[in-house]
């Protein structure tokens, strides 16, 4: 099969798998989100601490787990917003489990155990959210509507970028990026944003089309930081589990910085 099929059906069930868990109700929701960061977790650790244990690469996918499925619970309301406290014990437990290592570099895997923490678990928690902001239950628009424009953003760039790309964006970074596709994705997916705000009036059309620049803007930056990971680790893809696309990391790269953003525009705006 050529790669250009791979990539087609895999894309495919990709969004198809995205959109039905988004749509269907708070809990499709809620497991999507739980099995990204699982699987984004999973390849992150298998990348830093290639020559761990189980136990020194596993224990940051437990940790992160018990914080996703903390944060359901909270944003729910089942559980009040003092057990975001209990993020404390959560990273303590990193810590005390290095005083039984032995390895003689204990804080360099405690690092990158936070920092994969910090990198993808607390951003999901974060989108988690979107779908009960001016709800008072579960809404798809919003974080249907964000995934939507961060495709649209990826997608015109890549178009207008091939097309009319002729200044470099961060070459050394990543040599395909161009400005003209940046400010083309930019302009382009603000107008998509506009276009769902047709349909969808969670927010009004000013805070949709804003939304839609903070994630052209900050998905690029979660991008090139991506990229500047796999070039310090000298590797193409994150992983291999998507076939014709790489890694999980590799498709929700842009997500880790640009979910926050929108979530805290969200929160001052709103």
């Amino acid at each position: 099969m050529s790669n250009f099929w791979q990539r087609a059906i895999t894309g495919t069930f990709f969004v198809l798998a995205i959109v039905l868990c988004t749509v269907l109700n708070e809990w499709s929701f809620f497991v999507l989100l739980f099995a990204i960061n699982f699987l984004c977790l999973l390849e992150f650790y298998e990348l830093m601490l290639p020559d761990k244990n189980w136990i020194e690469k596993y224990l940051g996918v437990i940790a992160g787990s018990v914080i996703n499925i903390m944060f359901v619970f909270i944003i729910r309301g089942d559980l009040s917003h003092g057990w975001f406290y209990h993020l404390i014990p959560v990273f303590m437990l990193l810590f005390f489990v290095k005083l039984y290592e032995k390895t003689g570099r204990e804080f360099d895997t405690l690092a990158f155990q936070i920092m994969g923490l910090l990198y993808i678990c607390l951003p999901l928690s974060m989108l988690g959210d979107f779908g009960y902001f001016n709800a008072l239950s579960y809404s798809y628009s919003l974080p249907m509507g964000f995934f939507i424009l961060q495709w649209s953003a990826d997608t015109f760039a890549y178009l207008v970028g091939r097309q009319f790309g002729k200044h470099k964006l961060f070459e050394r970074i990543s040599p395909k990026k161009t400005m003209e596709g940046f400010i083309g994705a930019l302009i382009l997916t603000t107008g998509m944003a506009y276009v769902l705000s047709l349909f969808w009036d969670d927010i009004n059309a000013v805070d949709w089309m804003i939304m839609g620049a903070i994630v052209v803007v900050f998905g690029t930056f979660g991008d090139l930081t991506e990229s500047l990971l796999k070039r310090n680790l000298q590797i193409k893809d994150s992983g291999s589990l998507l076939p014709g696309h790489g890694g999980v990391l590799d498709r929700f790269d842009g997500v880790f910085f640009s979910a926050p953003a929108v979530y805290f525009f969200l929160l001052l705006s709103n």
